[in-house]
């Protein structure tokens, strides 16, 4: 394969990755009508990445472009020796990982004798530069650590222009393996996220950070102990020669933390690695990975900007003082987390001793922003209502507005509410199960315009400072990053307001309609629509 074809090859796995299973079939049979041999090529590399919901999140292969570091997925056949693959000094025996970017062989190595796992570029002779630099990083990083819960690296070289280096060899499986057949008690992933948390303060001490720890980067050994491997994301702390730039998003959005997902490459350090492990650690205690999105879009907001949910709300039976570290761990903040892995590891300890953590629980205020960021849409229906009613009553306690100390205004206002709010908490419930939530956002938005619509029938209809809500529903269409949702949020609001128009040409009222209010207000609808439907549809096409 020539270095063009491998490239193309690249690029249809990238877009691939980002498309359901059932459809990749036909749409590589479309991205290359007259290469068959691409097509089979990028097949086999979509068949080998199985991945797992606690390894790998939405967003990772839309993202993936520049890491080397994709988690390596076990070999579809491991009990034949790979094709073709020789490197002096080492006896391949089998394939027993692969990637996007690598792959890692059991081998023989001939002096000393002892079996070893050999890691090399998936591109052979054929890689780029930029992915050689990487993966000479990644020894270089785990060939000055010395640790127990770290896998050592024991030679680095190249043979016939294939970049390599050798490891040691750990014959149980990865924790993303584990967690899908078994179960830890908090007990029990407390002490394995402990003894990764000093490996990983071992490496800090000796200036490097991680940046990509997850389960499928920490292997358990024949005794159960973990041991972190695939430093292909470290970074020296005192190195200024980065391979990335601002903006550039490097890790696995499953477990990245915020400052990563922004691409702040500037404020990414040893809190980084402290929100990896608590990433980690909430694997273990629920099942679950940390976030779980429809999109890629979805998933940056999350990533960026919600709290995740409690350990607790998944299981009652989790101890407080284990959430408690957990959630310091994956603060947003980074000054917020804890100052090292070391200062975690000891409040782990503590925890397994019974003895007083130095993490202090969530205040209710704290509880309070967390939820509104779990739930931004509910919690901002909820805040409109409340900032509707301080409205309405300054208008009759205040401004003695006529039409708002109606008795049957206030009557129908209270009823409107009620059912913004009763709607909003069961559009919500039906969101967070992914198998309705692209209905209930069509219907959440709906039954706002139509309540609105209706409450608008009690005051002044199209002339009513009210219509602004038909403005701001607009505007909360494109927080989704859905351009259909933006245009039919745009098409109902104008539909609803005309009814108003309509009604009040047929029926005037004490207050006549102005047209050009009416015009400008249409305008605003329209173009506000048109500007979000751009941004969103712009938004897509930079990340597709």
């Amino acid at each position: 394969m020539t270095p063009e074809d491998y490239q193309l090859a690249c690029d249809a796995f990238e877009q691939a990755c980002q498309l359901p299973p059932e459809q990749r079939s036909a749409w590589l049979g479309a991205r290359f009508p007259d290469r068959a041999d691409l097509k089979q090529q990028v097949a086999g590399m979509l068949a080998r990445t199985e991945d797992s919901r606690l390894d790998r999140s939405p967003l990772e292969a839309a993202l993936s472009a520049e890491s080397p570091t994709l988690p390596l997925r076990a070999a579809a056949n491991q009990s034949q020796p790979p094709a073709h693959v020789e490197i002096a000094g080492y006896e391949i025996e089998a394939e027993i990982a692969r990637g996007g970017m690598g792959v890692v062989y059991r081998a023989r190595q001939q002096n000393p004798n002892r079996t070893v796992a050999l890691k090399m570029i998936l591109t052979g002779k054929f890689a780029s530069s930029s992915e050689v630099a990487r993966f000479l990083i990644e020894a270089d990083a785990a060939a000055n650590l010395t640790h127990p819960g770290i896998v050592p690296i024991y030679e680095v070289g190249s043979h016939e222009g294939r970049h390599y280096f050798s490891m040691g060899y750990v014959p149980g499986k990865s924790l993303a393996a584990a967690l899908k057949t078994e179960s830890f008690t908090p007990e029990q992933a407390a002490d394995l996220v402990r003894q990764i948390a000093e490996a990983i303060e071992y490496a800090h001490q000796h200036g490097v950070i991680h940046r990509d720890l997850k389960p499928s980067n920490v292997l358990l050994d024949e005794d159960g102990r973990p041991r972190v491997t695939d430093f292909g994301l470290a970074k020296r702390v005192d190195d200024d020669a980065h391979l990335t730039c601002t903006g550039e998003v490097m890790g696995s959005p499953g477990y990245m933390a915020p400052e990563q997902a922004m691409g702040r490459i500037d404020l990414i350090g040893v809190a980084t690695d402290v929100y990896g492990l608590g990433a980690i650690l909430y694997a273990l205690l629920t099942g679950k990975p940390p976030f779980e999105a429809a999109n890629q879009y979805e998933a940056i907001d999350m990533v960026c900007s919600s709290d995740l949910m409690p350990p607790r709300k998944h299981n009652r039976h989790i101890p407080r003082k284990l959430e408690t570290i957990c959630l310091k761990c994956m603060h947003k903040t980074p000054a917020a987390r804890y100052r090292s892995a070391a200062d975690m590891a000891t409040d782990l300890q503590a925890f397994l001793s019974n003895e007083p953590i130095r993490a202090r629980p969530l205040s209710p205020w704290e509880r309070l922003i967390f939820w509104a960021r779990r739930r931004p849409g509910l919690a901002t229906t909820w805040a409109a209502v409340l900032l509707f009613y301080l409205y309405h009553l300054f208008c009759v306690w205040v401004l003695r507005e006529e039409v708002s100390s109606r008795p049957l205004f206030q009557v129908i206002s209270v009823a409107t509410a009620l059912g913004f709010v009763a709607g909003a908490w069961f559009f919500q419930r039906m969101y967070e199960k992914p198998r309705t939530r692209s209905l209930a956002i069509y219907l959440w938005m709906t039954m706002n315009v139509v309540l609105l619509t209706l409450l608008l029938f009690s005051t002044n209809g199209a002339m009513s400072p009210l219509v602004l809500g038909y403005v701001l529903s607009v505007a909360a269409s494109g927080a989704l990053y859905q351009t259909g949702l933006v245009g039919y949020v745009t098409g109902i609001s104008l539909a609803g307001y005309y009814i108003h128009v309509m009604f009040s040409a047929f029926f005037p009222t004490k207050i006549p309609l102005d047209i050009h209010w009416t015009i400008c207000l249409t305008l605003t609808i329209l173009l506000l629509g048109m500007i979000q439907y751009f941004v969103v549809r712009k938004i897509r096409l930079a990340n597709a």
